[in-house]
């Protein structure tokens, strides 16, 4: 069984719609309307500004106290750990950052009824390859490129990215 290729797991009593519409003549089952590209690349972009306002003053911090050269391996590993830092405990917590909250979206576990937020482990998976790769000064120009191009394209039945199908997680508005 493969429910990350439309296949319905036995037992599954939730149901995926892409719009309200098409979740408005459902069936008996809980219905979870999947977030737009719109609505995730719009809050995606509220929380980068919030994180790297976060890492900013970590580096003016930084910057007080310390050479130029201590700065270079402090700019990306800041941005790193304060990627993590700002999503990893709010998505696991609660499902959703201030940026998806904003836009109401919530990140749940890929067939639960929809309150169900990911575990440490699938919050780790869907946020620490983003953080990391964002952080490398050259990569993140490369990095954000692809992501945008992902987010142009169809992203398959459940509209995840690659991280969202690596944590077994979907995007859904609430």
């Amino acid at each position: 069984m493969e429910p990350l290729r439309g296949t319905r797991p036995e037992g599954a009593l939730v149901e995926y719609a892409a719009n309200a519409v098409a979740a408005a003549g459902a069936t008996a089952n809980p219905v979870l309307v999947l977030a737009s590209n719109g609505r995730r690349v719009a809050a995606r972009l509220v929380d980068t500004v919030i994180a790297s306002a976060f890492a900013c003053l970590g580096f003016m911090a930084a910057a007080a106290s310390s050479d130029g050269v201590a700065l270079l391996v402090l700019v990306p590993v800041g941005f790193a750990a304060g990627g993590l830092l700002y999503f990893l405990p709010l998505v696991h917590w609660w499902g959703t950052t201030i940026g998806k909250r904003i836009f109401g979206l919530r990140v749940v576990r890929l067939w639960s009824d929809g309150t169900l937020p990911p575990s440490w482990k699938d919050t780790f998976l869907r946020e620490f390859d983003r953080a990391a790769f964002l952080s490398l000064p050259v990569l993140n120009l490369l990095v954000g490129a692809i992501l945008l191009m992902q987010m142009a394209k169809d992203r398959g039945t459940y509209h995840q990215s690659k991280y969202d199908r690596a944590a077994r997680t979907v995007v859904v508005r609430y």
